[in-house]
This record gives C-alpha cells, sequence and structure tokens, in this order.
C-alpha cells in the first residue's frame, strides 16, 4: 500500500486510514493515508480557511470605514 499524499508504503503497523470510494452501492476503489498525512492535511485545511474568514473580516471593515468617511457610498437596499 502507498500513502496518496506522501507516495511512500504503509507497513501494516503504521497508524493509516483506509477510504473506500463507492459507485452505485459497490466498493470500486480504495485509498490509503498515513494518519500524520491525514491531520497535515486537515491542518493546512483549517489554516487556509482561517486566514480566508480573517481577510474578509479586513475586507469588510475597510469597506465598512471608506463608507463612513465618505470615499464609497452606502449599498442601496433593493427590496
Amino acid at each position: 500500500m502507498k500513502c496518496f499524499k506522501c507516495k511512500n508504503t504503509i507497513h501494516e503497523e503504521d497508524d493509516y486510514i483506509i477510504m473506500t470510494n463507492m459507485k452505485d452501492k459497490k466498493e470500486f476503489h480504495k485509498d490509503y493515508i498515513h494518519r500524520l498525512c491525514w491531520d497535515d492535511f486537515c491542518n493546512k485545511l483549517n489554516s487556509a480557511s482561517s486566514s480566508l474568514n480573517k481577510s474578509n473580516y479586513l475586507l469588510n471593515a475597510m469597506g465598512n470605514h471608506m463608507r463612513k468617511i465618505g470615499i464609497i457610498p452606502d449599498a442601496e437596499v433593493i427590496i
């Protein structure tokens, strides 16, 4: 078995995850990944999500400040 992330061999005694892909209620493919590779992947996703949230917060704050000082007009609300 090879880890699909790092491409290194997974040994039976290693801590690893098996992902089973199903189609039409039948198993058609399995992927294997080391537990550490999976944790690293999840941490990178969380980090990217956190960075995006911070960026959106800053952009919203800048937009609100520009509206407040008159650089950009208030958004018109249409219902």
